[in-house]
This record gives C-alpha cells, structure tokens and sequence, in this order.
C-alpha cells in the first residue's frame, strides 16, 4: 500500500485562524460591547480581515498555474457557493415559519455588482471570494518578479503596496470594482507579507525564547489597540480613515497574534475550530441576530453586556453542532475534499 507524504498540520497556524474567525464572531455578535469600547471595535476593523489574508499567503505557492487554480477553487469558489445557497435556504425556512415573503440573492448578482448597499444573505462569506482573488494577483506578481533576479522580493513588496494603493484610490475615488476587485487590491499587501515573512525569513522557522516572543506579542497588540482609528470596511472597501491607520496597526496586530500563537503553539478548543474556520465563517451569520432576539425579549434590557456575551457563546456552539454536521454529510463542498479534479487533466484522461 503506497502511503502519501503528507506535511503534518502547524498547530500555531490554526491557533491563529481560530484567533481570527473568533474575532470576526465577536465583532459581528457583540454590538453593545463594541459601542462601549471604541478602541477594541476600531482594533477589530483595523485587524481582523488583514489577518485572515495574512494568514492564507503564510504558504501560498505555485508549482503549477493549473493545479493552483483548481485547488482555490475547491478551497474557496465552492465553499462560497455553497454558503450562499445554504444562506438562501435558511433564510426561505425562516419566511415559512414566519409567513413572511422570501427573496431570494443570487450570489452571482452580488459578485458581478459588489452590492454596494449591502443586500446580501450570509454576507461574510464574501472574503471567500475575495481571497481568490488576491491569489489571482499574487499570481501575476509571481510571474512579474521572476524577471527580477536578485530584486524579486523588493518587487513583490513594491507591487503589492502599489496594488494596495489602487484599491484605496478606487475607495476614494468612489469607484466600485466588481468581483470584489477593490477590496481584493487594497487587501494584497497582507497575503505578500505573509508569504514573505515565511518563504524569506526565519520569523515563524526558527524556535526563539517563548517569553521574548510574548512580550513582543503583547506589545504590538497594544500598539494596534491605541493608533487603531476609524471605519475601516474591507467587504465594501469602505475606509474612513487615513492610509496609516488602515495599514499600521493592522500590520502590528498581525504580526503580534502570529507571534502569540507561535509562542503558546495549541489552545485546543480554539484550535479546533481554526482548522475548520471556513464552516464556522459560513455558519455564524446565519442566526446570531435571531439569538439576540431570543435573548433580548427574555434578558432585562440592562444587561447588553450579559447578551453580547451568550449571543457569543451560543453563536459558536451553533456552529461547532453544525461544522460536525457539514463534515460528516457534505466535505466536498466545505473545503474539506475536492469537488472539482485537481492536476494534469491529459495525464488524467490518458489514464
């Protein structure tokens, strides 16, 4: 029986996405806690979507053009779909229940249009999209910087702040690209930083002394925390805010939760969920805002804090059950296998 290489999971990576989707949770179920603290909501707008790019360039690479596509999209356009069928379909159980009208979203209404305004069912899954997209980008700069020798890196970093600085003239220029093309521009100086940072450095390689690592950690979170400023919307690539404090303190906030999550390696729960963060992305939007009805009419108006925080909790339960459901009944189409054939197609007929 020939048994396949395969590379065993880095603990610290999906401790890191696990960081990462909990965050988006929390910003998207915690409104009341949001308004009571500025700076950790301005933290949150300024981070949380930069990491998830961040993250998903940490071992982006490309042996084979044709190989690399189908793989995304097996791992991204799939996923996307789906979650936008499964958003419509909950939200047609809901009108029944209800006795309400049902309208449905196309999703590729919604690509084509960036739906400005918003009108979208389960809307998160847009970074899925989105995400594609950069690697699109970071596909045509692979190819530009290998006529570059010795200069390839310095022309990565270069094209990618330019494209950076294309998709923040599109937002203040009020242009809206469609297939999320401004937001993906504006968002393509993370994915480079974080395939830099791990194909031409030591940064993640090499152990260091975990309190060094903490510590540095610590502070660059805290430096996040206080230059954070203003709305900052990738989905709608919607930025209030001057170019500094769109990418200083996420850049520092990036950097200090890898280096957290490198120093403390496993948190297990949240672990867990880091390597299915894809469902739990696809999933939470779906019924967090008929939990806060639920606890709303039953909680004394009082405790918001109390509500934010069970809306939270249950929100990631729900999604937990729903994550063990999804991966036992339909892996093919929540990244977990492939739908679509992935490799040399004539090798494969020829076969």
């Amino acid at each position: 029986m020939e048994i396949k290489n395969i590379k065993p999971r880095l603990q610290w990576v999906d401790t890191a996405k696990g960081i990462c989707i909990l965050l988006v949770i929390l910003y998207h179920t915690t409104e009341h806690i949001m308004d009571l603290s500025p700076a950790l909501r301005d933290m949150l707008r300024a981070t949380r979507m930069p990491l998830y790019y961040t993250i998903a360039g940490l071992f982006v690479s490309i042996k084979s053009p044709s190989i690399f596509l189908n793989k995304k999209i097996n791992r991204l356009i799939v996923p996307f779909c789906f979650f936008i069928l499964l958003g419509n379909l909950v939200s047609y159980i809901k009108s029944f229940i209800e006795e309400t009208d049902f309208t449905y979203y196309s999703p590729l209404y919604y690509v084509v249009t960036s739906d400005p305004e918003g009108k979208f069912i389960n809307s998160p899954v847009w970074f899925l999209f989105s995400l594609f997209d950069v690697y699109l980008i970071f596909m045509l700069i692979e190819k530009a910087s290998d006529y570059c020798g010795n200069y390839k890196t310095t022309i990565k970093v270069v094209l990618s702040l330019l494209a950076g600085f294309c998709g923040i003239r599109c937002n203040r220029m009020g242009i809206d690209l469609p297939l999320f093309l401004d937001s993906s521009l504006t968002a393509t100086p993370f994915l480079i930083f974080g395939h830099i940072i791990m194909s031409e450095t030591n940064m993640f390689k090499k152990e260091y002394n975990k309190w060094t690592y903490l510590s540095l950690s610590i502070l660059l979170i805290g430096i996040a925390l206080f230059t954070a400023s203003g709305d900052i919307d990738y989905r709608l690539n919607n930025f209030k805010t001057s170019i500094f404090h769109i990418y200083f303190p996420a850049f520092c906030g990036v950097i200090g939760i890898l280096m957290f999550t490198k120093s403390i390696g496993t948190i297990p729960i949240i672990t867990k969920i880091g390597r299915y963060s894809i469902v739990y992305l696809g999933t939470h939007y779906l019924f967090f805002k008929d939990l806060r009805l639920f606890f709303e009419s039953h909680i004394c108006q009082q405790q918001m804090i109390l509500i934010d925080l069970l809306i939270f909790f249950c929100t990631v339960v729900i999604s937990r059950i729903l994550c063990w459901i999804l991966l036992r009944t339909v892996p093919c189409l929540i990244a977990q296998k492939d739908c679509v054939f992935v490799g040399d197609i004539k090798k494969f007929i020829d076969k």
